[in-house]
């Protein structure tokens, strides 16, 4: 667990007993719920042939990405156990890129169980148990460092730091950019298997000078927990929640508006600033830009340095077609067929939604305050942070029929300010607008907003207030946040009552 807060030991040597009682009675996150995960297991009443789909979808989140066709040492039906599934060190032929974040899904969602956010795991697998150092930041050593490669770390990626991708804010020429830059490359690595692909080749992205010029904008990783919950909820249902909160986000100034995908028009509700129409797109897209994998949704390599892109067919991770499985893709074994990308898409829409802890007489309080819906608003929290909605009563997913999803969040985008803008827009998310982040599993959480720059929930809550810009020459200017309002009427709550409202927080 990460803290940011002092223990009362360390207060007391440091500034005396008076000081001490003071920052003991002041309200404080109480970090990160210890107890069962209630997360990461599969929908309840799924069929046979769903849950097949699921145990097969998690096995390609498990395994790691090899930068080969035919370099795979994973055998077909030799499942891993997900209890052991942060230590695999066996990889699988579906086409590691260049260039890429990430080598495993479940490196970025493991917290606190599969289909998590970020956490930090064993950096030295291959070394027994006795000698494994502590969990860390996977970036920190063992992504960068898998299988020989030869990769620099950047210093804003941290050792217990939060699992960052980087997208840069604008070009060379000072136009907008906005895309992913990929942290690490092949280079070094054992299954490049050439003696051409060197950094001369395939040289890193120099991060330090664009994080020196202020250019860099990071992202963490967000929950997968009852996405596919999330993907079956209809526009309707979304639209018919915002409107019912019509007076309380009138009475507060706060807005909302969908992201809408460009194609059909229909609310896009994946990704920090609600960019991704569907898990489908969300998982092809987390695989070519994530893991440099080509895929039927994205066929093309974003580096196709020819001497590093060896022994390797693209678009790779495509329905196999083999007669055997000699390259582990005949078409032969039913599950097996799919790509790896698709039997992501499949884990993640059987994925069940994470379960609070059992509520104490505080936590209780805590609720009433964040509000419940609109007649029993709080605070004003819920405006934006709708509790419930509804799947529709059909679905071909029985499982995923009438549920009521307690997710906390009405899917829509708003305006933050200044203090949480990254500059950076992505169809009608300007620079400084957001989805709502969902809510539901944030009491396990370690790390916070879209950068993860805090540890600290209270830090996070306050971090939504931003007055509007003064505006500079040159530079973004952005209004008030939609927030304003509800945190001005956090900070007015006794210690008490902001104490409730973090420990219901922290049962979700």
């Amino acid at each position: 667990m990460v803290s940011n807060r002092f223990s009362t030991r360390t207060v007391l040597v440091a500034a005396g007993v008076v000081y001490a009682t003071a920052v003991a009675l002041a309200q404080h996150d109480p970090g990160v719920r210890r107890g069962p995960a209630g997360a990461g297991g599969a929908l309840p009443n799924l069929t046979a042939i769903e849950a097949d789909l699921f145990n097969e979808g998690l096995q390609r989140a498990i395994q790691l990405e090899a930068a080969c066709d035919d370099c795979s040492d994973v055998t077909v039906g030799s499942f891993v156990d997900p209890r052991l599934a942060n230590l695999v060190t066996r990889t699988n032929s579906s086409g590691l890129g260049n260039r890429f974040n990430a080598d495993q899904c479940t490196v970025c969602h493991n917290q606190p169980a599969l289909g998590g956010s970020g956490g930090f795991l064993v950096p030295n697998p291959l070394d027994p148990p006795g000698r494994q150092r502590r969990p860390e930041n996977p970036m920190f050593d063992l992504i960068p460092h898998r299988k020989g490669a030869t990769n620099q770390v950047p210093s804003f990626v941290e050792q217990y730091g939060p699992i960052r991708e980087v997208r840069f804010a604008r070009n060379a020429d000072g136009t907008p950019d906005g895309g992913v830059h990929q942290l690490f490359t092949v280079v070094g690595r054992s299954d490049v298997g050439t003696m051409a692909c060197t950094d001369a080749e395939l040289p890193q992205v120099d991060f330090e000078s664009q994080y020196r010029r202020g250019n860099l904008r990071f992202r963490i990783p967000l929950q997968l927990f009852g996405l596919g919950i999330i993907d079956g909820i209809q526009d309707a249902e979304i639209l018919d929640r915002h409107d019912a909160s019509a007076t309380v986000r009138a009475q507060l100034g706060i807005a909302g508006v969908p992201n809408r995908t460009g194609n059909n028009g229909t609310i896009s509700r994946f990704g920090w600033k609600a960019q991704n129409k569907s898990l489908a797109i969300f998982a092809g897209e987390a695989y070519n830009v994530e893991m440099g994998v080509t895929n039927d949704v994205f066929p093309q390599a974003m580096d196709e340095t020819a001497a590093c892109n060896v022994d390797k067919s693209e678009p790779n991770d495509i329905e196999r077609t083999d007669p055997d499985e000699t390259r582990n893709q005949a078409f032969s074994n039913p599950l097996h067929a799919l790509p790896d990308w698709l039997g992501f898409a499949l884990f993640m829409r059987f994925l069940d939604a994470p379960q609070p802890a059992p509520f104490s007489a505080n936590a209780r309080r805590g609720e009433q305050l964040f509000g419940t819906d609109p007649s029993h608003a709080g605070i004003g929290c819920v405006a934006c942070h709708t509790a419930t909605m509804m799947t529709p009563p059909r679905s071909e997913t029985h499982a995923l029929e009438s549920v009521a999803a307690h997710l906390f969040s009405d899917l829509l985008i708003h305006h933050m300010g200044r203090g949480l803008a990254d500059d950076i827009t992505q169809g009608a998310a300007t620079g400084d607008m957001f989805r709502t982040t969902p809510l539901w599993g944030v009491g396990q959480r370690i790390f916070f907003l879209h950068d993860g720059r805090t540890s600290d929930m209270l830090e996070a809550i306050r971090a939504h207030y931003s007055a509007a810009d003064a505006c500079k020459d040159g530079a973004p200017c952005y209004g008030p946040s939609e927030a304003n309002a509800v945190i001005q009427r956090f900070e007015a709550l006794g210690k008490d009552d902001k104490q409730a409202i973090l420990d219901f927080l922290r049962s979700l």
